[in-house]
């Protein structure tokens, strides 16, 4: 199946939103080895902005906004070098600060804190990685951009 029919298949599968935020993998241009890696990422990028922004010829506003993954490393200083750690601890500090402090950084419903807690438990298990770097990449969007 063609990259166009997949992309499309995926996001067909998406809730609407207000917007959508693109977590934008570093890969390095100067390692020409990686250009079609690279190429292939940018590609998919696009057709993500165009069908995701498909109302934008109505509405005039951008839905979907990219943010490079090392931005949200440094802003919860998860680098080490280039590479960025693990942001498990500071979602599972997120969540038990929802219940242990009068104003948290965030709050959660508490029904949604127990059903999530223990994914942010387990190191090693990508969708747990993957969930806590969501969490942490809207926390950012939302802080950085927003307010």
């Amino acid at each position: 199946m063609p990259c166009l029919f997949q992309v499309a298949a995926v996001v067909s599968t998406l809730p609407a939103a207000d917007l959508y935020v693109l977590e934008k993998p570093g890969v390095s241009m100067q390692n020409s080895t990686l250009f079609p890696v690279a190429l292939h990422l940018r590609t998919v990028e696009a057709m993500l902005y165009a069908m995701l922004n498909a109302q934008y010829t109505v509405e005039e506003e951008h839905r979907v906004f990219s943010m490079n993954r090392s931005t949200v490393g440094k802003y919860f200083e998860l680098m080490v070098g280039e590479s960025r750690t693990s942001g498990l601890d500071i979602a599972r500090r997120l969540l038990t600060d929802s219940i242990d402090q009068e104003a948290p950084r965030v709050r959660f419903p508490r029904d949604m804190i127990f059903r999530y807690r223990n994914h942010f438990q387990t190191r090693g298990q990508n969708r747990n990685e993957e969930l806590s770097d969501a969490l942490l990449q809207a926390i950012a969007f939302y802080e950085l951009a927003v307010l």
